[in-house]
């Protein structure tokens, strides 16, 4: 009989400390991602050589971000390209261009990714290939801090 009196003593008192924590948790505010404004300059990174066809993709992903436009720059450094990359990459006015000039060195792609980043002026660097596309809000949804 003691024993049946112990158990439901722990039951109900088991059953009070779960209420109490219910109406804590139900007190508590659910979290949007969207009260925090963005404050962190991001700058996109795209090293490219002859990527005619890709590039207009991946920008044009780009602009579709949802990051404010003012706290983000893409950098295009074209590395010797010989088709209408330049061209494409011009058809974009939100995108910097720099072409990169350099004839003797062992890695131009390097090379064109250290060049961007002495051109960009972001807290935070972002590289990608030309020919990759991004989801629109890759940038906010992995960059606010």
């Amino acid at each position: 009989m003691i024993l049946l009196y112990i158990t439901i003593g722990l039951l109900v008192t088991y059953s009070i400390l779960i209420l109490f924590y219910r109406a804590g948790w139900l007190e508590l505010k659910p979290f949007s991602q969207t009260e925090h404004e963005p404050s962190i300059k991001i700058s996109v990174i795209i090293p490219a050589r002859n990527e005619e066809e890709n590039i207009g993709k991946l920008l044009s992903s780009l602009e579709k971000q949802t990051y404010p436009t003012h706290l983000f720059e893409v950098i295009v450094v074209d590395d010797h390209s010989t088709d209408n990359t330049v061209a494409v990459v011009n058809s974009y006015s939100f995108a910097k261009l720099i072409r990169l000039e350099f004839d003797n060195i062992n890695s131009y792609k390097k090379k064109a990714i250290e060049t961007g980043i002495a051109a960009a002026s972001g807290d935070l660097i972002v590289t990608t290939d030309a020919d990759c596309i991004v989801p629109g809000e890759l940038v906010e949804n992995n960059c606010i801090f």
